[in-house]
């Protein structure tokens, strides 16, 4: 997963996604943002902020041009969209989340057999507004970002992840997924 070249694709756009996509942005302006959210009109100030290159009516084929793909969606909505993802998900290609737990999201990837391409992920980052009017590109700055891989984390996808959040400027923290549900 290169950053200078990198396509990410992005399921909800809100204040975390949305933020993700305008600091991926400036770190390397040449990412391909894509992103699929229920609010169109939503996507399209995106669109046009410079945040989104390519709305996604939903989840399919252009999906496979993704070397990352954010999962930024409530919690429980967040299995649903895995199974939706797996047909289009390109070799190598990796997906995350930003959930605030992960024992549920673990389970539904183990179920459907995506540990290879899984590495859990809980930015520690927030605002009081909401929605991705509020995204902001320094949101991650100097934030904690934890992430969650095991035993099927490639060590290079994960070396790679760590690289990319830190140059969004987090502190990247590594837990078991059990001591970060415990902890949070």
């Amino acid at each position: 997963m290169q950053t200078q070249h990198l396509t990410a694709g992005f399921i909800g756009l809100g204040l975390i996604g949305g933020s993700i996509a305008r600091a991926l942005k400036k770190q390397a302006p040449s990412t391909t943002v894509m992103a699929y959210m229920r609010s169109r009109d939503r996507l399209l100030k995106a669109q046009e902020d410079g945040a989104v290159d390519i709305i996604l009516e939903g989840v399919g084929e252009p999906l496979r041009q993704c070397d990352i793909i954010f999962l930024c969606t409530p919690v429980e909505y967040n299995a649903s969209y895995l199974e939706q993802i797996r047909p289009y998900l390109k070799p190598g290609a990796v997906i995350t989340d930003v959930g605030s737990t992960k024992t549920q999201i673990h389970e539904a990837v183990q179920s459907l057999a995506m540990e290879e391409s899984f590495i859990g992920g809980h930015p520690m980052a927030g605002s009081e507004k909401s929605g991705i009017e509020a995204a902001r590109e320094d949101l991650f700055q100097g934030a904690h970002w934890v992430l969650c891989p095991d035993e099927a984390t490639s060590a290079q996808d994960y070396a790679d992840m760590h690289e990319m959040l830190t140059g969004l400027g987090a502190r990247v923290v590594s837990l078991p997924r059990d001591t970060h549900d415990e902890v949070v």
